[in-house]
């Protein structure tokens, strides 16, 4: 359905460099990243809103790439959902579609099923003023939907809302998509948008998508140190050593005791989630050392941050066991060991 081939795209100092991906019909992309790495950019020069120095775009088989942006079948939802302020919910679905003079039997029907689909109805004659977040973003997408898109651009859909609100919103838009077929591609900070929403997930890093691929494939194997840090793994880089038949990765001073079978002397990282860090008693063997340094508690759950070095810290998510600051802990790691370059 989308094919974005070798896109280039300048704004003052900044370039998005070389940037290709496709998606199929009824696909939700998901583009993460950090601020200023060319989300934004990215979804405005596939709506039309940015001029293209090179590179392809391709939609429904047909590129796009010249076309003015009303000439693309795209819908485009920004952050702020850009409702008019004068006119209610209602006024601002059927705007487009009457003025571009869509035959009144199809908006009609349009309209209404819409409007069941992202239960408007109550709220057809509030102005946006009136409209809490969730609602104004569920008028914002029947606008959008309105014209029957072939893509639907959303830039940070969540950014408006009440963190509470969020996971039942991501439920409900991602219910919305499959009963549409509609291809979305979304941008997003937020990794749970990506866990939640993306079929695909492409990881962009200053100007380049860096890793492409399903949420599990990129956070089962990121392919770059970024990545790897973006999605909130714990990654130590040291050199393989073997003690009396035993592996341990030597950062500095420190040997810490691993599962590896790489040679001595290779250049590895370990890589593991903070789910992976097990708190054990002082006795085991192969625990890490360290102290408390941060302590999160989140009631199921608790974060710490775990200084084993003066430059090593590292994240964990374990148990609520009354853990303070200053805390002495031991802990093992069950992580991967890859070789480095």
């Amino acid at each position: 359905m989308l094919r974005v081939e070798n896109l280039t795209v300048r704004s003052g100092d900044f370039v998005l460099r070389d940037v290709s991906f496709a998606l199929e019909k009824g696909e939700c992309g998901v583009i993460v990243g950090p601020s200023g790495a060319g989300k934004s950019t990215l979804l405005e020069a596939i709506a039309g809103l940015r001029e293209i120095e090179r590179g392809r775009i391709i939609l429904g088989g047909q590129e796009i790439t010249n076309l003015p942006p009303e000439q693309r079948s795209i819908a485009f939802v920004p952050q702020d959902y850009a409702l008019f302020p004068h006119l209610t919910a209602q006024g601002n679905i059927l705007l487009a579609p009457r003025l571009l003079g869509m035959p009144k039997d199809k908006i009609t029907e349009r309209f209404e099923f819409l409007c069941s689909l992202l239960n408007l109805k109550e709220l057809l004659y509030r102005r946006p003023k009136q409209l809490s977040g969730g609602e104004r973003q569920r008028v914002a997408l029947a606008r959008a939907l309105m014209l029957d898109p072939m893509l639907l651009l959303l830039d940070e859909p969540f950014a408006a809302l009440d963190p509470q609100m969020r996971p039942s919103v991501r439920r409900t838009l991602r219910q919305i998509f499959k009963t549409l077929k509609t291809t979305v591609l979304i941008v997003t900070h937020d990794l749970w948008d990506a866990a939640a929403l993306g079929d695909k997930v492409f990881v962009i890093e200053d100007g380049r998508i860096v890793q492409s691929g399903s949420w599990s494939e990129v956070i089962s194997n990121p392919q770059s140190d970024f990545v790897a840090e973006f999605v909130g793994l714990n990654q130590i880089v040291g050199t393989i050593v073997r003690r009396d038949g035993k592996a341990f990765l030597q950062v500095g001073k420190l040997l810490l005791p691993i599962n590896s079978d790489l040679p001595e002397g290779t250049n590895a990282s370990l890589k593991f989630f903070p789910s992976q860090v097990e708190i054990v008693s002082n006795d085991e063997r192969a625990a890490w050392l360290g102290r408390v340094e941060e302590v999160m508690d989140l009631g199921d759950k608790v974060h710490l941050a775990v200084s084993v070095a003066d430059s090593l810290v590292v994240k964990v998510e374990t148990s609520p066991k009354g853990f303070k600051i200053g805390d002495e802990v031991a802990f093992v790691v069950k992580g991967q060991v890859f070789a480095r370059d």
